[in-house]
């Protein structure tokens, strides 16, 4: 006849025949000793021994502890004996041939009237949970480490315009902390026009999947800053609120060199002199407007010809070989060549030209600076002309009363013929007179 102990034991053990847990009754002795009087089938899982194992003995189960974890569970199961309070711990179990696995352990003691405490409660295998979640541990470090490198406004807004979420690395832009914004719809906090901006980028997500490029500057304490918007959907489907990651970065000091650039750009395109960028072959990569102007070819027809197509020929080969040697060798090189435009007409120009080189003081290109000087040429040779011409008009004169005062110096000339001479004189220093107005009036002309 079979008694009813044995029977509860059949039938725990056809209860929990198929659990993967261990279900168990966790013994101490009087004397200090453990064992486990009843283990359900899930020990082998657990502990890689078999119920019948430890029925005496707890050493089986001691063997398979991870020795750094040891300590503390033995210390952990004398508090709850001594206190009556319930066991619960996570610790790391060594089975032989297997992976080392972690196994939380909760059950509750009861004292015996002859002096034993025994537990009732269960094992489980949390192997996968504490991996996973040393994963998502790892993963929200990495996280958190990269949300700190990015020096940009990282916030989640809903379709309500809510702000939900909200990180910034950089704690000297805001005048406020984070917490002062969450909460709160943007449309509260920033002024209009960045709340439209911030409008036209939700929208544009929602019809596109994102938007980029918006921008929208703001006043703050800490001066005037521009902000560009890149915005993506969080796919949520447990929340009834479309939510956005919205990232607006710090552009100022991009706008602040774009600003330069187009004051530059402006004084480039708008300059009364040729302004061109050629590649170290001399091939032309850019002009400003006053070269297509002044020499007649359209854009289409020069960027990337050399700019040989507009030498007129008549500049000495010795002079470009003397260029290019100056400027290839990392120096500045000025000069004059005469150029030919696009309908023949031959004009002069007065060039500087430098090299550009790049952070390794390599030379990448070539930058010329050309001004017109043709009516400046004119000008020269006309007044050398005019120097040379009328400087035999006026030395006829000039010899002449030279001559004559010698002549008045002399003792042996009267007073009657004196007077002669001064009349000569006079004569002279007025044809001497008009030499030097026709001079002056040539010089105007």
């Amino acid at each position: 006849m079979i008694s009813s102990e044995n029977r509860n034991e059949d039938e725990f053990r056809k209860l929990s025949y198929h659990l993967p847990d261990l279900i168990f009754q966790f013994t101490r002795r009087p004397d200090g000793s453990y064992y486990v009087p009843i283990a359900s089938k899930g020990i082998e899982n657990i502990f890689g021994c078999k119920p019948e194992d430890v029925k005496e003995s707890f050493e089986p189960i001691v063997k398979v502890m991870h020795p750094e974890d040891q300590p503390k569970i033995l210390e952990a199961i004398e508090k709850s004996a001594k206190e009556l309070t319930d066991f619960a711990l996570e610790a790391r179990i060594l089975i032989p041939g297997r992976p080392v696995q972690w196994v939380f352990t909760r059950s509750s003691p009861e004292k015996l009237e002859d002096g034993s405490i025994t537990w009732y409660g269960f094992s489980t295998d949390v192997t996968k949970q504490k991996l996973d979640l040393e994963k998502i541990t790892a993963l929200m470090k990495k996280q958190d480490a990269i949300l700190k490198a990015i020096p940009d406004l990282i916030f989640v807004i809903g379709s309500d315009k809510i702000i939900y979420e909200y990180h910034s690395s950089v704690k000297d832009i805001l005048a406020a902390p984070p917490e002062v914004f969450i909460g709160k719809k943007y449309s509260d906090i920033i002024p209009g026009e960045a709340s439209a901006v911030m409008d036209a980028a939700l929208a544009e997500t929602k019809e596109k999947g994102f938007s980029s490029g918006q921008q929208y500057d703001l006043l703050l304490p800490a001066g005037h800053f521009w902000f560009e918007l890149s915005v993506a959907p969080i796919e949520d489907n447990s929340s009834p609120i479309k939510k956005f990651i919205v990232v607006s970065s710090n552009i100022t000091d991009r706008k602040v060199k774009e600003e330069r650039i187009h004051q530059l750009s402006l004084a480039v395109e708008q300059s009364s002199t040729s302004i061109l960028i050629t590649d170290t072959d001399g091939n032309l990569e850019y002009a400003n407007s006053y070269f297509f102007k002044h020499s007649g070819y359209t854009k289409e027809e020069c960027i990337g010809r050399n700019l040989r197509f507009i030498q007129s020929g008549n500049t000495a080969l010795a002079t470009y070989e003397e260029l290019w040697e100056t400027i290839k060798s990392g120096n500045s090189w000025k000069g004059e060549f005469q150029n030919k435009k696009k309908n023949g007409e031959l004009y002069w120009e007065e060039a500087i030209i430098s090299p550009v080189k790049d952070s390794q003081g390599i030379v990448r290109r070539f930058l010329s600076i050309k001004t017109d000087i043709t009516a400046q040429k004119a000008t020269r040779e006309k007044l050398k002309k005019i120097a040379w011409n009328q400087s035999h008009q006026a030395r006829g004169p000039l010899t002449d009363i030279l001559g004559l005062i010698n002549i008045i110096k002399m003792e042996s000339v009267s007073m009657e013929e004196k007077s002669h001479l001064y009349t000569q004189i006079e004569i002279a220093a007025l044809n001497l007179d008009k030499a030097i107005h026709d001079i002056v009036d040539e010089t105007k002309e």
